[in-house]
């Protein structure tokens, strides 16, 4: 290969609830990068975080990316989603390691994976976003009854319980009462230690991607999401066959429209993201826009969110991922 060709090890896998998601994106960043300006490899984390190197006979090879095979690659194209992969875990790894990697940074990546540490940011910056009381396991445990009231007294009804760091809306619940809402916390606190009770806010799903240019951030077409398998995008709508409709653009007035790609842009920026990133907003019944939360490393497979805004805004998957990996140059 000419040495104008960039080495991108795009990395896929992990250990998250979203490591089947994680596997189909980091496939469809190989399937698609440029093989005019990059050599690709697929190197897979597994769930006892080794990193292997995915060859073309589909043998791995095990990777020790502290010492002998840290120069192997000029850049890591991070496909990781969840844990680990976004929430500067892998990041920071990248940076003690010296190896250059896309998207946001260590911090940049933590703040937006923690659901209270976003909502906080956005409401620094004067970015509308649901009111929240953040649930911790021990906290709870000791004083369960007097919390629920006094969330459902804050919040109303109803109220979505959430995890605060996770991804693909694993372990999201609406709930209505406060019997409920204790056996929501109860079941979702056996699996995560810390939880998010935020208003529910009825109206429609939107999203929208932010990438780079040049050093300069702009939002793609924002998304409106329907989804026809659950009450809101879970898991099911996300992920199943027909699970949900996209509408791209979205179908609302274009001066809506204009607002939404304004919020995603701000939100962005209140994080500090690199490269690009994919914010969830609630167009509210009462005309109000509200940030829900913003994604650092989107799913990226020719159906998904991002490079489907990317497309209507003229910018094909591989020139997208050109972009995204020239931002982290």
């Amino acid at each position: 290969m000419p040495k104008k060709h960039l080495k991108v090890a795009v990395l896929m896998g992990g250990l998250s609830a979203e490591r089947e998601i994680s596997l189909v994106t980091g496939q469809a960043v190989y399937d698609n990068l440029d093989n005019k300006k990059y050599k690709p490899f697929l190197v897979e984390m597994d769930k006892d975080c080794r990193f292997y190197l995915i060859q073309k006979n589909k043998s791995k090879r095990l990777l020790n990316l502290q010492n002998k095979d840290r120069k192997i690659f000029d850049l890591f194209f991070i496909a990781l989603h969840g844990a680990l992969g976004e929430d500067g875990a892998i990041q920071g790894m990248m940076e003690s390691f010296g190896i250059s990697y896309t998207g946001p940074g260590v911090l940049s990546s933590a703040l937006a994976m923690n659901k209270v540490y976003a909502a906080q940011i956005y409401k620094i910056n004067n970015l509308l976003t649901p009111n929240f009381v953040e649930i911790q396991r021990n906290g709870w445990k000791q004083s369960k009854d007097e919390i629920a009231s006094g969330i459902m007294a804050d919040l109303g009804s109803p109220i979505v319980i959430k995890p605060i760091d996770q991804g693909s809306a694993v372990g999201v619940t609406i709930v209505k009462t406060r019997e409920q809402l204790i056996k929501a916390v109860d079941r979702t606190l056996n699996k995560f230690p810390r939880l998010m009770a935020q208003k529910f806010i009825k109206g429609k799903e939107v999203t929208c991607g932010v990438l780079e240019d040049r050093g300069e951030s702009f939002a793609l077409p924002p998304t409106h999401i329907l989804p026809n398998l659950g009450e809101f995008y879970d898991y099911k709508s996300k992920y199943a066959k027909g699970g949900s409709t996209h509408i791209c653009p979205a179908d609302f007035a274009p001066e809506v429209n204009v607002k939404i790609q304004d919020l995603a842009l701000k939100a962005h920026k209140a994080l500090g993201c690199r490269g690009m990133s994919r914010t969830d907003i609630f167009v509210a019944d009462d005309g109000n826009l509200y940030i829900i939360e913003t994604n650092t490393i989107p799913g990226m497979t020719s159906t998904s969110l991002l490079p489907e805004a990317a497309s209507k805004a003229g910018i094909d998957f591989s020139r997208m991922l050109d972009m995204i990996i020239k931002a982290s140059l």
